[in-house]
This record gives C-alpha cells, structure tokens and sequence, in this order.
C-alpha cells in the first residue's frame, strides 16, 4: 500500500510538470548572459564634438548715396545734386569650415532639445560693380566697386529636434552669430577725375537660423547636412574724396562724398560629422529594505523569425510579438531587450543594418501594443551569435530573427 500511494504522487507531480511545459509561451529559451551593446538608440544624448566644411554665398546689400554738394557755388548751377544714389547686392562664394560642440537633452523617444557652438574659417569673397550716367550727363559718369570679405564666423545656437525613428534626426536651430566682416568702396568720377575710397572692419554681431538633419552611424558617430541663414548687421561709413587738390583747382567743390550703407549677410550649406561620447551609465537600483532578497522573476526570450532579406514582419511574428506584450504587461514594468540578428549571407556591414532594421520595426509593433518604447533597449548584432553556426554565405533561416527578452 505505500508503494502505492508513492507511485500516485510520482505520477500526480509528472502530469503537473508535463502541464506546465505546455502552457509555456512558444520560442521560449533561456536569456542571454549579457544583452548585446545598444546601436544608434541612444546616440543622440549627451554630448558631442565634431568639424564641418561646406560653401558660403554671399547675400549682401549695398546702397552708395551722394552727400553734400557737387559744384562751387551751390547745386543750383545744374538745378540737382548730379550725383546720383547706387544699389544693388553683392554677388560671391566662398568655401568654409571648423569644428562644433554642443549638448542634447533627449526629453522622449521622439523630441530633443539641445545647445551647439561652432567656430569656423570663412572664405566669403562678394563684390559690387556699377557705372552709371550722372544726372547732369555732361558731367560724364561714375563707377563704383564694392568688395565684402569675412575670414571668421562664429555662432552660439539652441536646437529643437525630431527622431522618427532612432538613426534620423532632424531639427531646427535657431541663435546668435559673430564675425569679422570687411569692406572697402572706391569711386571713379569721370569729370575731372574725382576719386573717392572708404573702408570698414570689425567684430560684429548678429543672428542665424537654419536646419538640418543628421544619421547615427552607430553608438557613437553621426553625420549632418545643414542649411544657415546668418545676419550680421548693416554698417555705415563715409567715402572721403581722395585727390581734393586735382579737383580744387578746377573749380570743384572738394567737400561732397558718398555715404556707403551695406549689409553682411549670406547662406551657409554644409556637411560635418559628430562623435557622441557615452552617456554616464544609470545609477545602480537601490537594495531592497528587507535582508533576504526577493525571489527574480524567470526570463523568458520570444523569436521573431524573418525571411531571407526582409525586415518586414510575418503574421506569424505578429503573433509571437502580441505574446511578448502581454507577458510585459502581467508584470511590473521593466527594460526589454530587443536584438535583431541575420544569418551570415551577405557582408557584415550590410547584415548589422539589416538586423537594426528588424529590431526597430519589432520595436515599433511592440510599442503598438501598449509597451513604452522608453521600456525597451533596441539593437543589433547582425550576423553575430547565430542560433545555428554556419559557415560563411549560408541562408539559415534559424538565424533570420529577432529575440524579445522580458521578465
């Protein structure tokens, strides 16, 4: 008889555990001992170094207008000032670059806020050419030269940006500029050959805005186009006649001069690269109050198999990743690890973006189902750690995947 009844609990305690085998989620295995280093996730956080190059074009402004009067004995003489009012906007190219640093505080997945200052060489050269007929035509005529240059431009910017998804970054930015513009004005008055020449430098100040967007290559480097509008200012002066002599002893009166007023502006088109330098690890959780510490949850990891080069989720990868959103939600709420794999044909380079490619979009499904995607650590390892080793260019459709680690 207590043969018996040990048999019945041996056989009552195998039929539980068979039980318990069944009701266990499909592709469940143990976890990894480590989760693989995240990829282009996080890169967007902390902060950065980096140079840019890229070309100016100038978009200044320049009005040259008569002061005083021309001839001995008042304008009267021809009726009007024959000097006349010149504009127009000075034309030019120039190539530019330096370097950048800045700070991003990503606020969410999708928003980011960040600070950035740059110092760059500018190579912007402009010019203005003009002659023109006097008012009095028997006078003859003027011609004017206007050149503009500017060997340094800084500027100090706020950025707001937007990650549709973790490897594209695209922003606005918006903040103060600084440079040194120069330029110099000559003019030739045929009638007697009055000449006249003025000039202006100096540090100046003033605004810039633009956008751009920019590529997580990986952890750490990520490069950018960018677009800038910048504005230093107008600036005035006087263009004193240079041979009052020549002109004196003709008649002429040697006061009158023009009054130069020009803009310092131009457009900005350029390409840099950034290195982000890790963000500071999370403090450690802090110990539990009680001294025997509570019992860990067992992990389990769901498989989500693809198709050979394809990133594009299968019904019935749908329902493995249905599955993995309610074992997150019957939990308290926790980091997931998200890691997509290839198998090994094709190149390394184009396997790791393949694989971030599926892990994102397995991401993206999951965040569908209700589970922050904040809660979860997206990355890839392309054809690393194969679930079945094989050589080098064999299709395995057991390694085409991606694994969902939860509590």
């Amino acid at each position: 008889m207590r043969h018996s009844i040990k048999g019945v609990a041996a056989a009552l305690v195998l039929a539980s555990g068979t039980a318990a085998l069944a009701q266990a989620p499909p592709y469940a295995e143990p976890v990894p001992a480590a989760p693989p280093m995240m990829t282009g996730a996080n890169v967007w956080s902390g902060f950065y170094v980096g140079g840019n190059a890229g070309a100016a074009f100038g978009d200044s402004s320049v009005a040259l207008s008569p002061t005083g009067c021309f001839l001995t004995g008042g304008c009267a003489i021809v009726g009007n000032n024959p000097l006349r009012t010149f504009s127009g906007n000075l034309g030019g190219t120039g190539l530019n670059g330096g370097g950048q640093a800045g700070y991003n505080w990503q606020l969410s997945p999708s928003l980011l806020l960040g600070v950035e200052a740059d110092a760059d060489y500018d190579g912007l050269r402009a010019s203005y050419n003009a002659t023109s007929s006097l008012s009095a035509p028997l006078l003859g005529n003027v011609s004017n030269n206007v050149s503009q240059s500017q060997d340094f431009l800084g500027t100090l910017r706020g950025r707001v940006g937007f990650i549709p998804n973790p490897s594209w970054l695209l922003y606005a930015t918006a903040g103060l500029a600084y440079g040194d513009p120069k330029s110099t004005t000559s003019s030739s008055f045929s009638f007697a050959g009055a000449n006249y020449a003025g000039s202006s430098s100096g540090f100046k100040t003033g605004w810039t805005a633009g956008a751009g967007a920019e590529w997580a290559l990986g952890a750490f480097w990520s490069v950018k186009a960018e677009y800038l509008y910048v504005d230093l200012g107008t600036t005035s002066y006087t263009d004193a006649i240079t041979n009052a002599a020549a002109v004196g002893a003709i008649g002429l009166n040697p006061q009158p001069s023009f009054q130069t007023r020009l803009t310092s502006n131009e457009q900005i088109v350029r390409i840099g690269v950034n290195y982000h330098f890790a963000a500071p690890p999370p403090m450690p959780p802090a110990p539990p109050v009680v001294g025997v510490p509570a019992p860990m949850p067992a992990a389990r990891v769901f498989i989500v198999f693809f198709d050979w080069d394809k990133d594009v989720i299968t019904p019935e990868g749908a329902g493995i990743i249905q599955q993995a959103a309610e074992a997150y939600k019957s939990g308290a709420p926790v980091q997931l690890q998200v890691t997509g794999y290839t198998d090994r044909s094709g190149s390394p380079g184009y396997n790791q973006r393949l694989s971030e490619r599926r892990a994102n979009n397995v991401a993206r499904a999951m965040a569908a189902l209700g589970v922050p995607r904040d809660e979860m650590v997206v990355s890839g390892r392309g054809e690393n750690d194969n679930r079945v080793p094989t050589a080098d260019g064999v299709r395995e459709p057991q390694n085409r995947r991606v694994e969902i680690v939860t509590p």
